[in-house]
């Protein structure tokens, strides 16, 4: 692999003010990419992002947007497409994590989930691929869950939702490969940040810890060089796939 397998291509990166869309933004700028970045509520942090990419001597900006909102989307890959010039890989990060029992799950906030953390990639991929498969080539990373491969209690509508990123990318992939399109998935274990930290932290963390092999958590530096990979031309057998970055917690 090329020290900069991604030079001079554009990805543009949901929720990328905190958490692992930061760390993936960051990533792909030390692979040579210029960066979109977006937020919805961590405006500071998109900016503080956008600084330390253009300090790696690549372009960046920042552009608020809600992705449960599809015409809030739409006006993002069109910022970006102008800005920028094209769109070659989308990193469909942006997501919420709600915990409630099953039989306490309000239809308002499935609804919300869902818009969120599905609604949102199918949104973004639809609005970016006119333009991919206009160029013959491009990249889409689903950011999904662990609890998406194996369903959770207490979580059903974010493993329900996260189960979906993973069938999107298989379908988006199974419908545009044979014209230069991967689409893939990146389903994370626990991870190091501050949603994760709720989880990692007393006795449920010790209980989750207990299930890795690897013995610790995951930084969210390590699951981004999962991302960058499916990225790049490292990867361009991957359609449809799903790299598990979960400290061995869940072989599929």
């Amino acid at each position: 692999m090329p020290s900069t397998p991604l030079l001079d291509r554009v990805v543009l990166v949901t929720g990328a003010g905190r958490g692992i869309g930061r760390s993936i933004a960051l990533a792909a700028a030390r692979d040579g990419a210029h960066v979109a970045v977006s937020y919805h509520s961590s405006r500071a942090g998109a900016h503080e992002v956008a600084e330390k990419v253009r300090a790696m001597d690549r372009d960046a900006d920042v552009r608020p947007c809600d992705v449960s909102a599809r015409e809030d989307v739409f006006a993002l890959a069109a910022w970006a497409e102008e800005r920028f010039g094209r769109v070659d890989g989308l990193v469909n990060n942006a997501g919420i994590l709600m915990e409630s029992d099953f039989l306490d799950i309000t239809p308002e906030q499935w609804d919300l989930v869902f818009k969120t953390d599905l609604s949102g990639m199918f949104h973004a991929s639809q609005a970016v691929l006119p333009g991919m498969l206009e160029r013959g080539s491009g990249s889409i990373v689903n950011i999904a869950s662990r609890l998406g491969q194996m369903g959770w209690a207490g979580a059903a509508h974010y493993a329900s939702a996260k189960a979906g990123a993973i069938a999107l990318a298989k379908s988006i992939s199974r419908e545009f490969g044979s014209r230069g399109i991967r689409a893939n998935a990146v389903s994370p274990g626990v991870t190091n940040t501050a949603m994760g930290r709720t989880v990692m932290e007393g006795e449920v963390g010790r209980k989750r810890m207990a299930e890795l092999p690897l013995g610790r958590f995951a930084e969210p530096e390590e699951v981004a060089e999962c991302v960058t990979f499916l990225l790049s031309d490292g990867a361009r057998l991957m359609l449809g796939q799903t790299l598990s970055p979960n400290s061995g917690g869940l072989m599929p």
